[in-house]
C-alpha cells in the first residue's frame, strides 16, 4: 500500500507540474531563482565542473530526504484531519 501511494504521490509527473506551478507565483521566488542562478555559476567557475557536478548531486540526494519527510508529515496530518471529521 505504501508503495501504491509512493507512486500515486511522490512520483506524481501532474504533482510535479503543479508544484513548479505553484512555486513560479510564489512571492520571491524568481529573484531567489536568479540569486541561485549565478551564485551557482560562480561557484562552478571556482571548483570546476566534475567537482561542482558531485557537489550538486550530494546536495539534491541529501535534500529530497529532507522534502520526502516534510511531505510524509504532511500526508499523515492530512489523513489525522480526515479521520478526525470523520471523512
Amino acid at each position: 500500500m505504501q508503495e501504491l501511494l509512493t507512486e500515486l504521490l511522490w512520483k506524481n509527473v501532474e504533482i510535479d507540474e503543479a508544484a513548479d506551478r505553484l512555486r513560479k507565483t510564489l512571492p520571491g521566488f524568481s529573484e531567489a531563482e536568479h540569486a541561485y542562478s549565478d551564485l551557482a555559476k560562480q561557484v562552478r567557475a571556482a571548483a570546476g565542473p566534475e567537482l561542482y557536478d558531485q557537489y550538486f548531486t550530494q546536495l539534491m540526494r541529501y535534500s529530497e530526504y529532507e522534502v520526502q519527510s516534510y511531505y510524509s508529515l504532511g500526508l499523515g496530518l492530512r489523513g489525522e484531519m480526515a479521520r478526525a471529521l470523520g471523512l
